[in-house]
């Protein structure tokens, strides 16, 4: 009865840079930056506060999406426009 370990309290931020950091990967563009940025935010304070494996990991995966939905604002999301232009949509 005695061996109970305790329960780890103050994981749930860097839970949600996770989660947010793999959302930010998926919806790329405006919306995916905003994720990345948040994300990246919520994984330093999780780092800085109690370092954790998911912690990390949300901080490469919000990095991976800033880059994500900077080429597609900036590169892709112009060439898709004016694909779509001419083809008349």
């Amino acid at each position: 009865m005695g061996d109970k370990k305790p329960k780890r309290t103050g994981d749930g931020i860097g839970i949600a840079g996770f989660i947010l950091g793999v959302l930010s990967i998926v919806m790329m563009g405006i919306f995916g930056l905003i994720l990345s940025i948040i994300g990246g935010i919520f994984c330093i304070i999780q780092q800085k506060n109690n370092s954790t494996k998911l912690g990390k990991a949300g901080l490469v995966l919000n990095s991976i999406g800033f880059i994500f939905s900077l080429l597609w604002i900036f590169y892709l999301g112009p060439i898709l426009a004016q694909y779509i232009n001419s083809v008349g949509y």
